[in-house]
């Protein structure tokens, strides 16, 4: 009489015992685990990854941007920075103008703006200046966002900053025309005229905001902002 574990395998027709330790065997079975997120070497596919590679993000941003020259990385940033800057010197068609947002421009234009004050200043007081310029348009521009936003406004924090800071632009020539002339009848007519173009310039960009009849209450305090540093200009 066959064995129970017999008579089991002979029933089960074409079941065969592998070994464990029989390598060509395994390595015949064994399942294709490589994927195609680079492609396979040599064989030309480009994979998703490609795809994602090519991809470009609004502003003309690309995804990956590690291979290309660091000055055309620069090149790029600068040249968006001086577009914005005229568009704010010569307010032509503003409706859509710095829709994408940056903060190069405006910490640039701050910095200018701090430096020729605190050559403006005495020796003993550079300093203090430097960092009472900075402060305050970098506090002054973040409250006049958060007035903005809390009246309704329908524009995003970083886009309002970014557009004070650029509109900041008239104030920093008329600070350096200050530090050539260093004339009370020049600065005070320059100044003038660039808080007037800063405040009209912030105030067309700000149109979109659909404040309705808040409007006002959002216009002042960007008036104060930019008469703030027009002051600080004169008398130094």
């Amino acid at each position: 009489m066959m064995s129970r574990q017999e008579q089991f395998v002979d029933e089960d027709d074409g079941f065969e015992i592998e070994s464990p330790f029989d390598s060509g065997a395994a390595a015949t079975k064994r399942p294709d685990l490589s994927g195609t997120i680079g492609g396979r070497i040599g064989d030309g596919s480009a994979g998703p990854q490609a795809a994602y590679m090519s991809n470009t993000l609004p502003g003309g941003y690309h995804t990956n941007t590690l291979d290309e020259p660091i000055l055309t990385t620069i090149g790029r940033d600068f040249g968006k920075v001086g577009r914005k800057t005229v568009q704010v010197l010569y307010p032509k068609g503003r409706n859509n103008a710095l829709q994408e947002w940056d903060l190069w421009g405006p910490l640039f234009f701050c910095l200018s703006l701090a430096i020729i004050m605190s050559f403006l200043a005495p020796d003993q007081q550079a300093s203090a200046v430097f960092t009472g310029v900075f402060a305050l348009v970098c506090i002054g521009s973040c409250v006049v966002t958060l007035n903005c936003k809390l009246l309704g406004g329908h524009v995003s924090f970083f886009q309002s900053v970014c557009t004070l800071g650029y509109c900041i632009s008239p104030m920093a020539i008329a600070s350096l025309i200050t530090l050539l002339a260093h004339r009370i009848i020049v600065t005070l007519p320059v100044v003038a005229v660039a808080v007037g173009w800063s405040i009209s310039a912030a105030v067309g960009f700000l149109a979109g905001a659909q404040l309705a009849n808040r409007r006002l209450l959002a216009v002042y305090p960007i008036c104060l902002f930019y008469i703030c540093i027009g002051w600080i200009i004169i008398i130094s």
